[in-house]
């Protein structure tokens, strides 16, 4: 007979946990990077200004980050799995998730300050970012001989990144028309797009 209930857990239920407060506790760090609710920025130079003066946290953020990164993969180094993911693409999915977690601040930044230049740098940067990581992922996702980088970055990442660089673009003349460049997105959602790559699968 096996043991009782009592004492008993799932291990993928633990497992779960585990990458639950990593998760949660890697998203936390982020909150400590933020400018002041009542911070007065009368220009672009005074929003660059302070936002260089965050570099202290922000590279306490990137360090705990990947601290807690590195505790979280040597524990799913011990688990069992008839898939074991290849170890570049966990460092490939860290950083995505370091630029994920970023998002909030990014967002914040642009809601606050969009009608200065520096912020839609930010955001850009972020959102441009995460779409080449994200087809960087799915590059590697495929075997080797079936690799394609336009198969990776499909019908719709292109656009997304096309409408980061636009942004900056009419950042540089009008910044406060900026954010109006990833209304582009909503077109490769029109029936008319064509559908290849992975967004054309079934």
């Amino acid at each position: 007979m096996g043991r009782s209930g009592e004492g008993r857990f799932a291990k993928s239920r633990v497992d779960a946990l585990s990458d639950g407060v990593f998760a949660f506790s890697m998203t936390l760090l982020v909150l400590d990077i933020r400018l002041p609710d009542d911070l007065v920025v009368a220009s672009a130079a005074d929003l660059a200004a302070h936002l260089v003066s965050l570099w202290d946290r922000t590279l306490t953020y990137v360090i705990s980050f990947f601290v807690l990164g590195a505790f979280w993969r040597s524990g799913i180094e011990l688990r069992p799995s008839g898939e074991d993911a290849d170890r570049s693409v966990v460092h490939l999915v860290l950083v995505m998730l370091l630029f994920v977690t970023a998002v909030p601040f990014s967002s914040g930044l642009v809601g606050r300050y969009g009608h200065f230049l520096p912020a839609i740098l930010v955001y850009a940067a972020n959102m441009a970012v995460l779409g080449v990581l994200t087809i960087a992922m799915r590059y590697l996702d495929v075997k080797p001989g079936k690799r394609s980088l336009a198969a990776a970055a499909g019908a719709r990442l292109p656009t997304f990144l096309a409408s980061a660089v636009l942004s900056v673009l009419i950042a540089l003349v009008a910044p406060r028309y900026a954010m109006y460049a990833y209304l582009l997105n909503f077109l490769t959602r029109l029936p008319f797009w064509p559908g290849r790559g992975f967004e054309g699968r079934s």
